[in-house]
């Protein structure tokens, strides 16, 4: 099977340009005093200009989850981001969704912000099995104190310098009377300054994952709006050797029919569907009799629409169980590469003039590809169910799917019906008044 790539990929670059004279003033700014919050998602002004983004705190759905999953884990000697004495590892990674939790659109985004969070955490938990760093630095520093003239630099201009001269001013003269004014055709002809002071420094530096990872599930998730279109998803998830032994063996953990009538599918056939809207990936559960088993959710909108809306419902209710399909096989098995990239520049400038220039850029990327692989699974609705979203209003189509045994079911055409066998023959009988 030739791999298939789905990359997810996200890229910052900042880059400051700051140019001056030697007599330029310089702007200062207070120190900031970070604060610690309380428990909801909230901000606290720390700079009298409030219209400064950097001048709020806010406690964010990822900071809940993870006091609420330390908290837990602390209750039996475990810990975040760590190997535990079980071989049990948790990781959390975040996202936001790209449309705002007030627009149309704001679901899909919201799933697509459940994947990068989850990719995210997958890719935390293959570091701690080991990473490959690469990385380079570099340092310039270049100073060229000049005072006076050369002497040895002066030398007669020669007949073609004089030339190009003339040329140089009739060429600028014709571009003043097309209309370019004369401080555009100055920067035009200036040349590149001499320097009396170069320093420059850069710095690079790249992590590189790459592994099939099985038996990771959903173990909690938190999500909510912090004000000013930021809609985060947060999600924790949970590996182990036992974990992955049961991705190893899924055929051998299909529900069977009793297991499909035990009470703690049966809950999930009747919760409310308001509790099911923070439902998604796939999870693990233990049934009544000790049985672990595989669930997969899956959500979708449903589109509004002026006539066939029960066409709109049928399209999303199917995508939704496809979606919780998914997840179950993301759970089985994810064959997974990440990198991580990240760039610092900084150049300072003075020339002979007097005048300086600073320049300085970061650049950070993020590259997670997850291959196209296929498995044969056999799985069972348990529940379609609807509910409205409680930040966006918006109607959310959502299905529930449990891995079931293999199930004995043959389908046959007549086509492919038993041979017949040889049977004795029937012989009409005479009748009386037949002409023979």
């Amino acid at each position: 099977m030739r791999p298939i790539y789905t990359t997810f990929i996200f890229t910052i670059t900042a880059a400051i340009l700051v140019s001056c004279s030697s007599n330029s003033s310089t702007k200062t700014t207070a120190d900031l005093a970070p604060e610690i919050l309380s428990e909801e998602a909230k901000t606290i002004s720390i700079n009298e200009d409030l219209t400064l983004n950097n001048a709020q705190i806010v406690v964010y759905p990822s900071d809940n989850l993870k006091s609420a999953v330390q908290a837990k884990l602390a209750l039996t000697g475990k810990n975040l981001n760590s190997i535990n004495s079980d071989g049990s590892i948790y990781s959390i990674g975040s996202a936001s969704t790209g449309v705002p939790s007030n627009s149309t659109g704001f679901i899909n985004s919201r799933n697509i912000a459940f994947a990068k969070a989850e990719l995210r955490a997958k890719i935390e938990i293959l570091r701690l099995a080991g990473e490959t760093i690469t990385s380079e630095r570099a340092s310039n520093l270049i100073v060229n104190a000049k005072s006076g003239n050369d002497p040895d630099a002066k030398a007669k201009a020669s007949l073609l310098e004089k030339a190009k001269t003339l040329l140089d001013t009739s060429i600028d003269r014709a571009l003043i009377e097309l209309g370019m004014s004369e401080s555009e055709v100055r920067k035009m002809n200036e040349s590149q300054k001499a320097k009396a002071y170069d320093e420059q420094f850069r710095n690079y530096v790249s992590s590189f994952v790459s592994s099939m990872i099985k038996g990771v599930s959903i173990v909690k998730i938190v999500e909510g709006e912090a004000g000013q279109n930021d809609y985060q998803v947060a999600v924790c998830v949970k590996y182990s050797p036992e974990n992955q032994n049961i991705a190893s063996q899924y055929k051998s953990y299909g529900a069977s029919k009793n297991e499909l009538n035990d009470e703690i599918i049966n809950q999930l056939r009747s919760i409310d569907p308001n509790d099911l809207v923070a439902k998604l990936g796939a999870q693990i559960f233990i049934t009544s009799s000790g049985q672990r088993v595989l669930v997969g959710f899956g959500q979708r909108p449903i589109r509004q629409t002026n006539s066939r809306q029960s066409n709109s419902e049928t399209i999303a209710f199917r995508a939704a169980r496809l979606q919780a399909i998914e997840n179950i096989k993301n759970l089985i098995a994810e064959d997974l590469i990440g990198k991580e990239i990240s760039e610092s520049i900084e150049k300072i400038i003075e020339y002979q003039d007097g005048s300086s220039e600073l320049y300085t850029e970061e650049n950070y990327s993020e590259i997670i590809e997850s291959k196209k692989t296929s498995i044969q699974l056999n799985s069972l609705e348990l529940r379609q169910w609807k509910a409205a979203h409680p930040v966006s209003q918006s109607i959310i189509a959502g299905s529930i799917v449990i891995l079931t045994e293999d199930n004995d079911v043959i389908f046959q055409t007549g086509n492919k019906a038993n041979k017949t066998e040889k049977s004795d023959y029937s012989e009409s009988k005479t009748l009386k008044g037949e002409d023979f």
